[in-house]
Protein backbone atom coordinates (compact mmCIF):
# COMPACT_ATOMS: atom_id res chain seq x y z
CA UNK A 1 0.00 0.00 0.00
CA UNK A 2 2.78 2.48 1.24
CA UNK A 3 4.86 2.35 -2.04
CA UNK A 4 1.77 2.13 -4.24
CA UNK A 5 0.27 5.88 -3.08
CA UNK A 6 3.37 7.82 -1.54
CA UNK A 7 3.91 9.85 -4.28
CA UNK A 8 0.11 10.27 -4.85
CA UNK A 9 -0.62 11.93 -1.78
CA UNK A 10 0.09 15.43 -0.22
CA UNK A 11 1.67 13.38 2.97
CA UNK A 12 1.63 9.80 4.74
CA UNK A 13 2.43 8.93 7.97
CA UNK A 14 3.40 5.46 8.40
CA UNK A 15 2.28 3.92 11.40
CA UNK A 16 4.66 1.37 12.86
CA UNK A 17 4.57 -1.32 15.64
CA UNK A 18 7.68 -3.38 14.72
CA UNK A 19 9.29 -3.21 11.59
CA UNK A 20 9.90 -6.69 9.35
CA UNK A 21 12.94 -8.20 7.99
CA UNK A 22 12.94 -7.91 4.13
CA UNK A 23 14.27 -10.50 1.52
CA UNK A 24 15.88 -8.84 -1.37
CA UNK A 25 14.13 -9.62 -4.19
CA UNK A 26 14.59 -7.45 -7.31
CA UNK A 27 12.65 -8.78 -10.05
CA UNK A 28 9.22 -8.91 -7.83
CA UNK A 29 6.96 -7.06 -9.39
CA UNK A 30 8.98 -7.29 -12.46
CA UNK A 31 6.41 -9.64 -15.38
CA UNK A 32 8.26 -12.91 -16.73
CA UNK A 33 10.42 -12.59 -20.11
CA UNK A 34 8.44 -14.14 -23.23
CA UNK A 35 12.37 -16.31 -23.19
CA UNK A 36 10.82 -17.88 -20.07
CA UNK A 37 7.16 -18.22 -21.02
CA UNK A 38 8.44 -20.19 -24.23
CA UNK A 39 10.67 -22.42 -22.15
CA UNK A 40 7.68 -23.27 -19.92
CA UNK A 41 5.40 -23.82 -22.98
CA UNK A 42 7.94 -25.90 -25.06
CA UNK A 43 10.89 -27.51 -23.62
CA UNK A 44 9.96 -30.79 -22.21
CA UNK A 45 9.64 -31.08 -18.17
CA UNK A 46 11.21 -28.03 -17.74
CA UNK A 47 8.54 -26.33 -15.78
CA UNK A 48 8.94 -29.67 -13.54
CA UNK A 49 12.46 -28.99 -13.35
CA UNK A 50 11.81 -25.00 -12.93
CA UNK A 51 9.42 -25.99 -9.91
CA UNK A 52 11.71 -28.52 -7.94
CA UNK A 53 14.62 -26.07 -8.07
CA UNK A 54 11.96 -23.21 -7.22
CA UNK A 55 11.34 -25.60 -4.39
CA UNK A 56 14.55 -26.56 -3.28
CA UNK A 57 15.94 -23.07 -3.27
CA UNK A 58 13.53 -21.47 -1.72
CA UNK A 59 11.58 -23.82 0.27
CA UNK A 60 13.20 -27.17 2.01
CA UNK A 61 16.74 -25.50 1.91
CA UNK A 62 16.02 -22.36 3.87
CA UNK A 63 14.35 -24.58 6.89
CA UNK A 64 17.79 -24.75 8.44
CA UNK A 65 18.40 -21.08 8.65
CA UNK A 66 15.43 -20.86 11.54
CA UNK A 67 16.10 -23.83 13.46
CA UNK A 68 17.01 -23.11 17.18
CA UNK A 69 20.43 -24.01 18.86
CA UNK A 70 19.93 -24.09 22.45
CA UNK A 71 23.19 -23.32 22.91
CA UNK A 72 23.55 -20.12 21.28
CA UNK A 73 23.97 -16.66 22.69
CA UNK A 74 21.68 -14.33 23.10
CA UNK A 75 18.22 -15.59 21.15
CA UNK A 76 16.50 -12.68 21.45
CA UNK A 77 18.61 -11.33 18.10
CA UNK A 78 19.28 -14.94 16.24
CA UNK A 79 18.60 -18.45 17.66
CA UNK A 80 21.84 -19.82 15.84
CA UNK A 81 24.65 -19.23 13.68
CA UNK A 82 22.93 -19.77 10.67
CA UNK A 83 20.17 -17.91 11.97
CA UNK A 84 22.74 -15.51 12.97
CA UNK A 85 24.37 -15.38 9.39
CA UNK A 86 20.83 -14.63 7.81
CA UNK A 87 20.22 -11.65 10.56
CA UNK A 88 23.63 -10.23 9.00
CA UNK A 89 22.68 -10.66 5.24
CA UNK A 90 19.16 -9.21 5.63
CA UNK A 91 20.98 -5.82 7.73
CA UNK A 92 23.48 -5.57 5.08
CA UNK A 93 20.12 -5.06 2.73
CA UNK A 94 18.52 -2.75 4.87
CA UNK A 95 21.62 -0.26 5.79
CA UNK A 96 22.17 -0.74 1.96
CA UNK A 97 18.57 1.19 1.20
CA UNK A 98 18.54 3.30 3.53
CA UNK A 99 21.94 4.82 3.05
CA UNK A 100 22.43 8.11 4.51
CA UNK A 101 19.26 8.00 6.33
CA UNK A 102 20.18 6.96 9.89
CA UNK A 103 17.38 8.39 11.36
CA UNK A 104 15.27 5.56 9.45
CA UNK A 105 17.78 2.66 9.85
CA UNK A 106 17.27 2.65 13.30
CA UNK A 107 13.75 2.37 13.13
CA UNK A 108 14.05 -0.59 10.62
CA UNK A 109 16.06 -3.48 11.61
CA UNK A 110 14.09 -5.53 13.59
CA UNK A 111 15.21 -6.65 17.13
CA UNK A 112 13.80 -10.04 17.22
CA UNK A 113 15.70 -13.37 14.94
CA UNK A 114 15.15 -13.75 11.12
CA UNK A 115 11.39 -15.11 10.09
CA UNK A 116 10.33 -14.75 13.86
CA UNK A 117 7.75 -13.16 12.05
CA UNK A 118 7.19 -13.07 8.72
CA UNK A 119 9.83 -12.50 6.37
CA UNK A 120 8.21 -9.13 3.56
CA UNK A 121 9.68 -9.95 -0.25
CA UNK A 122 10.75 -6.58 -1.15
CA UNK A 123 12.25 -4.95 -4.49
CA UNK A 124 13.59 -1.77 -3.24
CA UNK A 125 10.10 -0.14 -3.05
CA UNK A 126 9.45 0.12 0.76
CA UNK A 127 13.16 2.33 1.05
CA UNK A 128 12.74 3.97 -1.81
CA UNK A 129 9.02 5.26 -0.36
CA UNK A 130 9.72 5.58 3.60
CA UNK A 131 12.58 8.21 2.22
CA UNK A 132 10.53 10.62 0.35
CA UNK A 133 9.76 13.98 1.76
CA UNK A 134 6.14 13.78 2.05
CA UNK A 135 6.48 10.44 4.44
CA UNK A 136 7.22 10.26 7.57
CA UNK A 137 7.66 6.62 9.54
CA UNK A 138 5.76 7.16 13.09
CA UNK A 139 7.04 4.31 15.99
CA UNK A 140 4.99 5.88 18.95
CA UNK A 141 2.42 4.05 20.68
CA UNK A 142 -1.13 5.07 19.23
CA UNK A 143 -3.21 6.29 22.31
CA UNK A 144 -6.76 6.99 20.33
CA UNK A 145 -8.59 8.15 16.81
CA UNK A 146 -9.67 11.21 16.84
CA UNK A 147 -12.34 13.13 14.90
CA UNK A 148 -9.11 14.94 13.04
CA UNK A 149 -6.59 12.67 12.80
CA UNK A 150 -4.47 10.03 15.31
CA UNK A 151 -3.50 10.76 19.00
CA UNK A 152 -0.16 9.02 20.34
CA UNK A 153 1.08 7.96 23.23
CA UNK A 154 3.26 11.26 23.79
CA UNK A 155 -0.09 13.76 22.62
CA UNK A 156 1.10 14.22 19.25
CA UNK A 157 -2.10 14.54 17.42
CA UNK A 158 -1.45 13.35 13.33
CA UNK A 159 -3.82 14.89 11.48
CA UNK A 160 -4.92 13.04 8.33
CA UNK A 161 -8.03 12.93 6.27
CA UNK A 162 -8.15 8.83 5.68
CA UNK A 163 -7.00 6.43 7.72
CA UNK A 164 -5.91 2.96 5.90
CA UNK A 165 -6.51 0.45 8.47
CA UNK A 166 -3.98 -2.59 7.48
CA UNK A 167 -3.09 -4.27 10.67
CA UNK A 168 -3.68 -7.91 9.98
CA UNK A 169 -6.50 -10.33 10.46
CA UNK A 170 -7.51 -12.56 13.03
CA UNK A 171 -4.77 -15.72 12.65
CA UNK A 172 -5.50 -18.01 15.32
CA UNK A 173 -9.13 -17.47 14.96
CA UNK A 174 -9.79 -20.60 13.05
CA UNK A 175 -13.36 -21.33 11.01
CA UNK A 176 -14.68 -17.92 12.42
CA UNK A 177 -17.03 -16.79 12.02
CA UNK A 178 -18.98 -20.30 11.26
CA UNK A 179 -20.61 -22.04 13.35
CA UNK A 180 -19.38 -25.99 13.40
CA UNK A 181 -21.19 -28.56 15.65
CA UNK A 182 -20.19 -31.52 15.87
CA UNK A 183 -20.62 -35.04 17.42
CA UNK A 184 -23.13 -34.47 21.10
CA UNK A 185 -23.15 -30.67 20.37
CA UNK A 186 -20.02 -29.89 20.66
CA UNK A 187 -19.09 -26.69 19.53
CA UNK A 188 -15.53 -26.48 17.70
CA UNK A 189 -15.25 -22.85 19.13
CA UNK A 190 -15.88 -23.94 22.37
CA UNK A 191 -13.86 -27.11 22.62
CA UNK A 192 -10.96 -25.06 20.84
CA UNK A 193 -11.29 -22.12 23.70
CA UNK A 194 -8.54 -20.26 21.82
CA UNK A 195 -6.11 -23.07 20.98
CA UNK A 196 -7.19 -24.78 17.69
CA UNK A 197 -5.81 -28.06 17.05
CA UNK A 198 -6.83 -30.86 14.38
CA UNK A 199 -5.13 -33.46 12.79
CA UNK A 200 -2.84 -32.90 10.05
CA UNK A 201 -4.41 -29.40 9.91
CA UNK A 202 -6.99 -31.85 8.20
CA UNK A 203 -9.67 -33.26 10.23
CA UNK A 204 -10.62 -32.60 14.18
CA UNK A 205 -11.74 -35.42 17.18
CA UNK A 206 -15.70 -35.83 17.30
CA UNK A 207 -16.39 -34.21 13.97
CA UNK A 208 -17.47 -36.63 11.55
CA UNK A 209 -16.98 -36.39 8.10
CA UNK A 210 -15.79 -32.62 8.56
CA UNK A 211 -12.53 -31.54 6.60
CA UNK A 212 -10.12 -28.47 6.63
CA UNK A 213 -7.81 -27.47 3.92
CA UNK A 214 -5.18 -24.45 5.77
CA UNK A 215 -6.04 -25.55 8.70
CA UNK A 216 -3.97 -25.87 12.23
CA UNK A 217 -0.49 -25.83 11.70
CA UNK A 218 -0.05 -25.83 8.13
CA UNK A 219 1.13 -22.29 8.18
CA UNK A 220 4.41 -22.02 6.17
CA UNK A 221 7.01 -19.36 7.10
CA UNK A 222 10.46 -19.51 5.22
CA UNK A 223 10.18 -23.24 3.92
CA UNK A 224 7.05 -23.71 1.98
CA UNK A 225 4.00 -23.04 -0.51
CA UNK A 226 0.52 -23.02 0.95
CA UNK A 227 -0.77 -24.14 -2.24
CA UNK A 228 1.29 -27.17 -2.23
CA UNK A 229 0.06 -27.85 1.27
CA UNK A 230 -3.51 -27.61 0.27
CA UNK A 231 -2.97 -30.21 -2.50
CA UNK A 232 -1.55 -32.35 0.06
CA UNK A 233 -4.69 -32.32 1.79
CA UNK A 234 -6.80 -32.40 -0.45
CA UNK A 235 -5.09 -35.89 -1.75
CA UNK A 236 -5.94 -36.88 2.04
CA UNK A 237 -9.16 -35.92 2.06
CA UNK A 238 -9.88 -37.51 -1.25
CA UNK A 239 -8.69 -40.53 0.30
CA UNK A 240 -10.35 -40.50 3.18
CA UNK A 241 -13.68 -40.59 1.39
CA UNK A 242 -12.59 -43.23 -1.12
CA UNK A 243 -12.22 -45.39 2.37
CA UNK A 244 -15.78 -44.37 3.43
CA UNK A 245 -16.54 -45.52 0.16
CA UNK A 246 -15.05 -48.92 -0.74
CA UNK A 247 -15.99 -50.15 2.63
CA UNK A 248 -19.13 -49.12 2.79
CA UNK A 249 -18.97 -46.39 5.89
CA UNK A 250 -20.96 -43.47 6.29
CA UNK A 251 -18.86 -41.12 8.71
CA UNK A 252 -14.89 -41.10 10.19
CA UNK A 253 -13.49 -38.74 12.53
CA UNK A 254 -10.08 -38.82 14.07
CA UNK A 255 -9.58 -40.25 17.56
CA UNK A 256 -8.95 -38.37 19.97
CA UNK A 257 -5.30 -39.98 21.53
CA UNK A 258 -3.91 -40.02 17.52
CA UNK A 259 -5.14 -36.10 17.24
CA UNK A 260 -3.13 -35.54 21.13
CA UNK A 261 -0.10 -37.14 20.23
CA UNK A 262 0.19 -35.58 16.67
CA UNK A 263 -0.12 -31.91 18.26
CA UNK A 264 2.20 -32.67 20.95
CA UNK A 265 4.90 -33.61 18.35
CA UNK A 266 4.24 -30.31 16.73
CA UNK A 267 4.69 -28.04 19.34
CA UNK A 268 7.68 -29.68 20.58
CA UNK A 269 9.08 -29.03 16.82
CA UNK A 270 7.59 -25.52 16.65
CA UNK A 271 9.54 -24.59 20.06
CA UNK A 272 12.91 -25.57 18.55
CA UNK A 273 12.22 -23.15 15.45
CA UNK A 274 12.62 -19.08 15.53
CA UNK A 275 9.09 -18.07 15.58
CA UNK A 276 8.32 -20.94 18.61
CA UNK A 277 11.45 -19.56 20.70
CA UNK A 278 10.49 -18.82 23.88
CA UNK A 279 12.35 -15.61 23.47
CA UNK A 280 9.54 -14.50 20.86
CA UNK A 281 6.68 -12.96 21.00
CA UNK A 282 5.00 -12.64 17.73
CA UNK A 283 1.42 -13.08 15.87
CA UNK A 284 2.37 -16.57 15.70
CA UNK A 285 1.51 -17.75 19.04
CA UNK A 286 -2.16 -17.68 19.97
CA UNK A 287 -3.66 -16.34 23.19
CA UNK A 288 -2.29 -19.60 25.17
CA UNK A 289 0.97 -18.90 24.40
CA UNK A 290 0.98 -21.85 21.66
CA UNK A 291 2.05 -21.77 17.67
CA UNK A 292 -1.34 -23.10 16.46
CA UNK A 293 -0.67 -22.01 12.85
CA UNK A 294 2.99 -23.28 11.23
CA UNK A 295 4.52 -26.39 10.19
CA UNK A 296 7.83 -26.88 11.49
CA UNK A 297 9.09 -29.54 9.40
CA UNK A 298 9.59 -29.95 5.68
CA UNK A 299 7.28 -29.90 2.08
CA UNK A 300 8.21 -33.65 2.19
CA UNK A 301 7.32 -34.17 5.18
CA UNK A 302 3.80 -33.26 5.36
CA UNK A 303 3.28 -35.20 1.74
CA UNK A 304 4.75 -38.25 3.55
CA UNK A 305 2.04 -37.81 5.74
CA UNK A 306 -0.90 -37.12 4.10
CA UNK A 307 -0.14 -39.49 1.00
CA UNK A 308 -1.55 -42.31 2.70
CA UNK A 309 -4.48 -43.07 4.84
CA UNK A 310 -4.10 -44.79 8.39
CA UNK A 311 -7.52 -46.60 9.07
CA UNK A 312 -6.48 -47.01 12.94
CA UNK A 313 -6.08 -43.02 13.42
CA UNK A 314 -9.69 -43.02 13.10
CA UNK A 315 -12.81 -43.74 14.17
CA UNK A 316 -15.70 -45.10 11.92
CA UNK A 317 -19.47 -44.47 11.58
CA UNK A 318 -21.80 -47.17 9.76
CA UNK A 319 -24.29 -46.20 7.16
Amino acid sequence: IVPSIASQVSNLYVFQRTPNWLAPTPNYRSPVEDGMHQLLRQLPTYAQWYRFWLFWKNCEGMLPLVQVDENWPNQEKSVSMLNDFLREILTIYLTSEFEGREDLLSRVIPDYPPSAKRVIRDDGSWAEALKRPNVELVCQNIDQISENGIRLADGRLVEVDVIIYATGFQASDFLTPMKVIGQDGRDIHTWWNGDAQAYLGVSIPRFPNFFMLYGPNTNIVINGSIIYFSECGTNYILSCIKHLIDNSLGALSVKETVCARFNDEIDLANQKMAWGASSVNSWYKNSKGRVSQNWPYTLHEYWRRTSNLSPEDFEFIDR
